[in-house]
């Protein structure tokens, strides 16, 4: 457990903020606004993934406590008329992960949700005047754990090229489908990125796991109530339900094969 912690921090993970009925990683506009809204009047702030990577590297985690980071996958063009407007209206700052061979295309890789439109490289250049951080999702939306060692160099380099290019300078990555190795977050470290991002939950949160920071993942179906409760929970809580979760399966498991 973090020293000192009761609250935090959390690293949000979005995807599309729109009406995808269709894609359960779609986040209602009215959903979102709620979420932010909540963070904003209960005490909790929404923070650079700069600001966390920093107190993390000099061990100051009491300056993460009640300490929120937002996220969103991939670079859906809704974010610009959707997502943004939030985010200002509450002084909120956020990273963008984007499939840099596919700006101005379309979400083609999820077979379990419908295709929507990305960011066009005029589009991810605004938003980055208007203060929003741009990070990695590969170079087109790749799984690591499957490519050769040429292709995955390919895949983190061309991304990274692309970020300089659209004038980023803190270099962040997101594993693509939440999926690394021992050897991808080898080669996101020797590609140059500062830190990169997973999903799940972790119960502690140290230096070394910088290049595996864990993720909430945001859904269609998290309602605002489900939202307060991740948001409030206490590390101990958190790693109680982990526990208990291992306990059921473990029971689970050998009831079936019993």
């Amino acid at each position: 457990m973090i020293p000192g912690f009761k609250v935090g921090p959390f690293i949000l993970m979005y995807h599309a903020i729109d009406d995808h009925p269709d894609d359960p990683y779609s986040v209602t506009v009215h959903a979102f606004r709620q979420q932010v809204a909540w963070l904003s009047g209960n005490g909790l702030e929404v923070v650079s993934l700069s600001f966390l990577l920093r107190s993390i590297q000099a061990g100051n985690y009491r300056a993460l406590r009640k300490k929120v980071v937002i996220t969103f996958d991939d670079g859906c063009k809704d974010f610009v008329a959707n997502a943004l407007p939030i985010l200002q209206e509450y002084g909120a700052p956020a990273t963008v992960f984007l499939v840099t061979d596919m700006l101005g295309g379309r979400s083609s890789w999820n077979r379990y949700a419908p295709d929507v439109p990305l960011m066009t490289e005029d589009e991810v250049r605004y938003i980055k005047t208007q203060g929003i951080s741009l990070g990695s999702h590969t170079a087109t939306h790749a799984k690591l754990t499957l490519l050769d060692h040429a292709d995955l160099q390919r895949q983190l380099r061309d991304s990274h090229d692309a970020l300089t290019r659209l004038g980023e300078s803190f270099y962040a990555f997101s594993y693509p489908w939440g999926q690394w190795s021992d050897q991808v977050v080898d080669a996101v470290k020797a590609a140059g990125f500062a830190c990169a991002l997973a999903v799940g939950e972790l119960t502690r949160l140290t230096a070394a796991d910088t290049y595996r920071l864990p993720r909430i993942t945001m859904t269609r179906d998290m309602e605002l109530t489900r939202f307060q409760s991740l948001m409030t929970r206490t590390r101990v809580e958190m790693e109680l339900r982990r526990r208990y979760r291992i306990l059921r399966e473990t029971r689970l498991g050998a009831s079936i094969t019993s």
